[in-house]
């Protein structure tokens, strides 16, 4: 779809999606706790965005062995693949890291917020990756809405001037589905 603001196709993403291009477009999303990444080869006109709700599936799902973006472990690699496949080289990735807001709590009495569990995932991974971080806007109460765009690396973010309560209802129904699917995984299903 054409973005007329900005002149260019826009392709949004959501919670547990990616998308890579080596066209000139802008990568779009909002975040809330989840986390979006910038991965990008300077000079390449090489770039795509992911976006991630959680850092890894609970233990015995199945996930962790798929393809599924929805958990951070699988969403960089996925992503990192893309990048190589439309001509990225391991040695000149760069990467941009946004979200990670303190929308809600999981109800299990985690130390560790989402949002706080996103944040230390990302940079943990990217610095074992050693997938230089360029710049990062994470933390805060607020949500985030991303435009990157593959030809330049640029990104365009702004802050939503309240807190979004309909953000948040989305983001705990997804981060409960998610650990929903982690407890049944593996679990014969019953037909009637």
């Amino acid at each position: 779809m054409l973005n007329p603001k900005l002149d260019r196709p826009e392709k949004i993403i959501g919670p547990g999606e990616f998308y890579a291009s080596k066209d000139d477009i802008v990568i779009s999303t909002l975040l809330g706790s989840c986390i979006a990444v910038a991965l990008f080869v300077p000079e390449g006109g090489i770039g795509g965005l992911n976006h991630f709700m959680l850092p890894f599936p609970n233990a015995g799902d199945s996930s962790i062995l798929s393809t599924n973006a929805r958990y951070g472990i699988n969403a960089m690699e996925v992503l990192i693949n893309e990048v190589f496949k439309l001509g990225g080289r391991r040695d000149r990735l760069r990467a941009k890291v946004f979200g990670g807001s303190t929308m809600f709590d999981m109800k299990d009495g985690d130390r560790l917020t989402v949002a706080a569990k996103n944040i230390k995932f990302i940079f943990e991974f990217l610095d074992a990756e050693k997938i230089p971080v360029d710049s990062y806007s994470v933390g805060g109460s607020l949500p985030r809405k991303i435009y990157f765009f593959t030809d330049s690396a640029k990104v365009l973010m702004r802050f939503s001037k309240v807190e979004s309560t309909a953000l948040g209802r989305r983001e705990t129904q997804y981060s409960e589905s998610l650990q929903e699917s982690s407890r049944n995984a593996g679990k014969p299903i019953l037909f009637s």
